[in-house]
């Protein structure tokens, strides 16, 4: 294609900066990304339209022809250079109306910003020579301010990516309204605090290891000089952090941060090893954003950090312990081929690797942006853990805060569109820990004469935080409310007035429980397993529609119902329901998934699995093999595998359980627990709180409790209903005794699909006639997968568009909206 190897030049417009760089090298980059990574998911609908398929070459040569260059890659490439030459991130790239993805941007510009390093902006010269941005002359001063009291560190790789995403930019880019003084100096510091240590809740800490970072955030709660100045601890400063966890025998998982802790090896495996030695110690969380915005760092040396923390997760597994990797994405655009390699080669090899997303104001606060986000995430092996709202109230935040309402409306717009397995908890980090919106805590009304600031009903009662801190005596902005717990001042902004639900009664009559055995509920639930009722009709009685991304097929299903599937890129997972169960019909389930393979909109297999509890000897060796097999962990187009169970109590659980799971997890296969609440089984806060807590050390994810709506409740919670007001205590008491890694989503399910308990669902009615609303769908949502859908019978609508459904096996007892 190339007759002679031309330099092509470019010139940064801002920054001054010019290079020269061979066409046959740009030519090579492209010919390589549309070989390997032009697939729907990573480049869209509109240009893989013009791509298509074949070989590298024909779709390089189709691409040409689109942008009016057919034959004339130099052509091409003047025009695209010129383009990325003035580009600060603000415009698109389009040439002759064809708008370049950002990856296929992003690899040019790896060749034309070559380097992996990373550096401190001291000036704002250096600043836009680095970002090629014109600071005006009127900002100069206060630029410098800036710079100044929030220090700015960027990498070529986040640099590469701002030039050509104004919504990565706006994370790292500092800006003038920094200096507005809104908001904390310090808005998450623990209770108590030892050297390295700082801890804010009875059974997990905190290791600060290093005190910098790669790449600086400009939200980060963290961003005064004085925190990114600190000097970094020692060794001896570890082993003495190490030494209290040791003599703590109720803390059972340690945090690992700072800062970046991967930037001071010596301090983290200092810590690894040693808290490898506490017996009480059950899991160790390492945090790190360089995944998204210095992958380098893990993919330098051949990978060398990476096969450094695949050896202490087995050496950690030896001695009965769990790693996992924390990390932070915010916006698709930070998506990049080495991050989804990093994130796929951990999960691939038995590391969870959990994300969390601060919600932005104006970045990704709206719905759809997150669900294209959380989907290639979840394809490379991640777990979703939180969405924070609002973003930090720190100060020189302000432009960043949404209010809380547009947090819970994300909420809902996720719960429409997005897999339930990769739906985070939507979450606010209060002073004094975590609250779940409106299961664990809700807005009570504002703080009277002090604007902005609201009371936010926590889980957490003055009692909890005596055994290592004396919070009473520090904090002036607390209350304690009838229930006992603790009511917390909140920076922020509340949106809707409707989200202040005032403080909850006192429980009505607290009578004795009742308790029955696990093997009376077992009789009422069916010998075999068979899918759930669809949504929308389908034409197949093997073919299930449960939601938007999600269907239910069943192991014996027919070759229409999986073009039906191939035919629908918005279904991402398909659950295989077998009529015993999945290990039992390996040849049908390898079946589907080959025929999967060919639909790259599906990126998840689950296959649903009661033996896994109750005949986990059923998981031989060759199972086990025979699902890692169909289990695709990749970069491009992945395929994951999961495994579907139930448990009802924590006196299920044994051994075999958690090393059946670990054999899984090495495999790269997740294994997830869904638990219907049952009246005098299991619904009460101790029970839940056990078995979440017993699913955390199997290395199960905890993924929904049932409020309402499974057939077996249907059956079992008629005569003795579940009460509303235990599912709250039971949500409290998993939220302040657990982890928070081992929090499930508290569900009902009903004829039209599932919702959240209290976030994207209102409870209607009194006593045991309940109805409940469906906040994330309308008619239009269900007519876009059948156009001759009609309501049920039963069905009712309220004056929002929204269904309002029957619901059986619930009491309300209070007025409360959540109980």
């Amino acid at each position: 294609m190339v007759q002679n190897d031309t330099a092509m030049r470019i010139y940064f417009e801002h920054s001054g900066e010019e290079k020269q760089v061979p066409l046959s090298n740009l030519v090579a980059t492209l010919v390589d990304f549309v070989d390997h990574f032009c697939v729907k998911a990573l480049i869209g609908p509109a240009f893989s339209g013009i791509i298509q398929t074949g070989s590298g070459a024909d779709k390089v040569a189709r691409l040409l022809n689109a942008c009016g260059c057919a034959g004339r890659p130099q052509a091409f490439f003047t025009e695209l250079l010129s383009q990325l030459g003035k580009a600060d991130g603000t415009q698109k790239i389009v040439i002759n109306d064809v708008e370049l993805p950002h990856l296929l941007l992003m690899a040019i510009l790896e060749v034309v910003l070559p380097g992996n390093r990373f550096f401190t902006i001291k000036s704002t010269e250096q600043l836009e020579r680095a970002t090629n941005i014109k600071i005006p002359d009127a900002d100069r001063m206060d630029m410098q301010r800036v710079l100044d009291t929030y220090p700015v560190r960027l990498s070529m790789h986040t640099i590469r990516q701002m030039r050509v995403s104004g919504d990565v930019a706006y994370q790292y880019l500092p800006f003038i309204e920094e200096l507005d003084s809104a908001g904390h100096t310090n808005t998450w510091i623990g209770q108590f605090h030892q050297g390295l240590l700082e801890q804010m809740y009875q059974n997990r800490v905190i290791f600060l290891l290093n005190m910098t970072c790669p790449v600086y955030c400009r939200f980060c709660f963290r961003k005064h000089k004085e925190s990114r100045n600190e000097a970094n601890p020692a060794a001896a400063d570890v082993k003495r952090a190490v030494a209290h966890v040791a003599d703590s025998p109720n803390i059972k998982e340690i945090v690992i941060t700072g800062g970046d802790p991967f930037m001071n090896r010596k301090n983290m495996a200092c810590a690894i090893d040693g808290l490898m030695a506490v017996d009480h110690v059950q899991t160790l969380r390492l945090a790190t954003r360089s995944i998204a915005y210095y992958p380098h760092l893990f993919l330098s040396d051949n990978g060398e950090l990476l096969n450094y923390l695949k050896r202490k997760h087995l050496e950690l597994q030896a001695h009965g312990k769990r790693m996992e990797v924390a990390t932070h994405f915010i916006h698709p655009d930070e998506i990049s081929p080495q991050c989804l390699e990093i994130i796929s080669d951990l999960a691939r090899n038995g590391i969870a690797v959990y994300v969390q997303t601060p919600l932005l104001n104006k970045c990704n606060d709206e719905g759809p942006e997150l669900v294209r986000l959380f989907s290639l995430l979840r394809g490379a092996g991640a777990e979703l853990h939180y969405i924070y709202i609002p973003c930090s109230p720190i100060h020189g935040n302000n432009v960043y805060w949404s209010p809380i309402s547009k947090g819970i409306d994300v909420g809902r717009y996720l719960r429409a569109h997005l897999s339930d397995r990769v739906i985070p908890r939507i979450c606010t980090a209060t002073p004094i820990g975590k609250m779940d919106w409106n299961s664990s805590g809700w807005a009570v009304e504002p703080v009277e004469g002090n604007d902005g600031f609201i009371w936010i009903r926590s889980p957490y009662t003055p009692d909890y935080f005596k055994q290592f801190a004396p919070l009473a005596k520090g904090l002036q902005n607390i209350r304690v409310n009838g229930e006992g717990t603790i009511d917390i001042q909140y920076m922020a902004r509340i949106g809707d007035e409707s989200l202040f639900l005032g403080s909850r009664p006192k429980r009505p009559g607290n009578g004795p429980r009742t308790t029955a055995d696990t093997d009376a509920v077992l009789k009422e639930m069916p010998a075999g397993e068979t899918i759930a009722p669809s949504i929308v009709a389908t034409g197949s009685s093997t073919l299930s529609r449960v939601h938007e991304t999600r269907v239910e097929i069943a192991a014996e299903c027919g070759e229409t119902d999986l073009e039906i599937i191939r035919g629908d890129d918005r279904i991402t997972d398909v659950v295989i329901v077998a009529p015993t169960d999945a290990v039992d019909c390996l040849i049908q389930i390898r079946r589907i998934v080959r025929a999967l393979e060919v639909a790259p909109h599906v990126n998840a297999v689950r296959l649903r699995s009661l033996k896994f509890n109750y005949a986990p000897g059923s998981y031989t060796p060759a199972v086990i093999d025979a699902l890692a097999a169909l289990n695709r962990l990749t970069m491009v187009n992945p395929l994951r595998l999961e495994i579907e169970t139930q448990f009802l109590v924590a006196a299920e659980f044994n051994p075999e359980h958690t090393r059946l799971c670990r054999q899984l997890n090495n495999r790269g296969i997740t294994v997830y627990a869904n638990t219907p609440l049952l009246a005098n089984i299991n619904d009460s806060p101790e029970a839940i709180h056990q078995l979440a807590h017993e699913c955390r050390r199997a290395g199960i994810e905890f993924h929904h409790l049932y409020v309402a709506g499974l057939p077996v409740q249907d059956r079992w919670n008629r005569k003795n209903p579940v009460v509303l007001y235990d599912v709250v205590d039971i949500a409290t008491r998993v939220r302040r005794e657990g982890s928070g890694r081992e929090i499930p989503r508290y569900i009902i399910r009903t004829i039209l699909g599932e919702v959240d308990f209290g976030l994207s669902s209102t409870v209607v009615g009194q006593d045991e006639t309940l109805a409940v609303k469906l906040s994330p769908y309308d008619h239009a949502y269900f007519t876009a997968m059948d156009p001759d859908f009609e309501w049920p019978p039963g069905v009712e609508i309220d004056g929002d568009g929204n269904p309002v459904v029957p619901v059986t096996g619930l009491s309300k007892t209070t007025d409360f909206a959540l109980s």
